[in-house]
């Protein structure tokens, strides 16, 4: 939400500088352009200098003639009668002698629409005139007050139009800003009701919506899991409280088989010690695991179940690459995912128990394959669903390790196979 705000703001922000920086870029267009085209005529003081510099007997003498033509300049000497005593290329138009009031008008216009600059030379007029065209005369050499007033005020209008304008952005920003977060805030209040509606997840804001749709899911999915963990538990803890009810219910005391109602109690405890240990598994910090060796693990559990079942037949076979595989992990936890799934194998099957390991393109492969009757393709499909509902065998110890595996950012599969169960876990290792 912040981070939409902030966006929202730059958005502003960049609108206003744009406009900005696009007067001022218009307005130093305009005065380059203004200066480009008064470049390709040199200045009439300049022009003035170079004839008064290169004059002869004649103002206009041979070198500054050649200078004018150059420039595309024609130009006319008058004497104190106002006669025409030195010219150059001067239009037929022009007429060969001027009165006072003729003077006046074309030193302060026009000449016969020609722009034209007038210089004093002795007792005489040294006249340049530039092609139509050209160049702008201003017709004045004041300044108004009244018209300096009123331009000092247009500036004042134009600044005061441009912040009206900067602030119906600012306010046409703003009422956008609340009308995309009215939605979220409304979806916020129901996050956990049931009447939630679920935010499109599109524009600028999909970012937010996508979080908040999937805080609501994984808020449902928690309802359901532990609603399933409910169910589940609570029939497999009624089946051992029946039996140690029936047990105890027995007239004659000496018939209540002690034996029976520990193991219901035991039972009981490993039920509730695989509860505490599920729930938590979601507040173990990985930052604290340590890269260490998955077959010094598997070996260990291998050789402490042996010694618990010397009876049992557990082959141990690793087809390892890299005898140095190391994974991120906590090693105890690594040791309860694959306890959980070997004690199955060794309560609940007969016969032989495959322990494999092997390695392939940075993946480590384990599988426990055992030589039981396998489980029901209805209870694998719970199991991959997280749904514990009616699972009496198997299933906690089995939903644990795929928990450990998936905190480990591993991979848990499980499937029967033509003899027995096989359980595998993929992770991704270092050497």
């Amino acid at each position: 939400m912040f981070n939409y705000i902030i966006k929202r703001f730059k958005k502003i922000v960049i609108r206003i500088l744009f406009l900005m920086f696009f007067l001022i870029f218009l307005l130093m267009s305009f005065l380059y352009l203004n200066y480009r085209l008064n470049k390709k005529y040199p200045k009439p003081d300049d022009v003035y200098s170079y004839v008064e510099n290169n004059k002869s007997d004649l103002y206009l003498s041979e070198k500054n003639k050649e200078f004018l033509k150059r420039e595309n300049i024609w130009a006319i000497r008058l004497d104190r009668q106002g006669k025409i005593i030195e010219s150059f290329n001067k239009p037929k138009v022009v007429k060969d002698k001027f009165e006072l009031r003729d003077v006046a008008g074309f030193t302060r216009y026009y000449l016969n629409d020609y722009p034209v600059f007038t210089y004093i030379v002795g007792d005489g007029l040294l006249v340049f005139a530039y092609p139509k065209n050209s160049l702008d005369k201003l017709p004045f050499n004041y300044y108004n007050y009244e018209n300096f007033i009123f331009n000092i005020k247009l500036i004042v209008f134009f600044l005061l139009l441009f912040l009206v304008f900067v602030y119906v952005i600012y306010k046409i920003d703003i009422k956008e800003i609340f009308k995309n977060i009215l939605p979220f805030q409304r979806a916020i209040d129901t996050l956990y009701e049931d009447d939630y509606q679920k935010l499109d997840e599109y524009g600028e804001l999909k970012e937010l919506a996508f979080s908040i749709n999937r805080a609501n899911e994984k808020y449902n999915n928690l309802k359901e899991s532990q609603s399933k963990w409910i169910r589940g538990l609570s029939h497999d803890v009624r089946t051992p409280l029946a039996k140690i009810s029936w047990e105890l219910s027995k007239e004659n005391k000496e018939d209540i088989d002690t034996q029976n109602i520990k193991d219901q109690v035991l039972k009981i405890s490993n039920i509730l010690e695989g509860l505490n240990l599920t729930l938590s598994l979601s507040n173990i910090d990985k930052e604290n695991f340590k890269l260490e060796s998955p077959l010094k693990v598997i070996r260990k559990l291998i050789v402490d179940k042996l010694n618990e079942n010397p009876g049992r037949e557990i082959i141990f076979e690793s087809k390892l690459k890299d005898q140095n595989i190391k994974i991120n992990m906590d090693a105890n936890l690594f040791y309860r995912m694959l306890e959980n799934i070997l004690k199955n194998a060794l309560i609940y099957t007969e016969g032989k128990i495959q322990v494999k390991i092997s390695d392939d393109n940075s993946n480590l492969l384990i599988s426990i394959l055992d030589e039981g009757g396998g489980i029901s393709e209805n209870s694998i499909e719970k199991i991959k669903k997280d749904d514990l509902t009616n699972i009496t065998r198997h299933g906690l110890g089995i939903f644990i390790s795929k928990q450990i595996a998936e905190l480990h950012d591993g991979t848990f599969s499980i499937k029967n196979k033509d003899k027995g169960l096989e359980v595998s876990f993929i992770f991704k290792f270092t050497n």
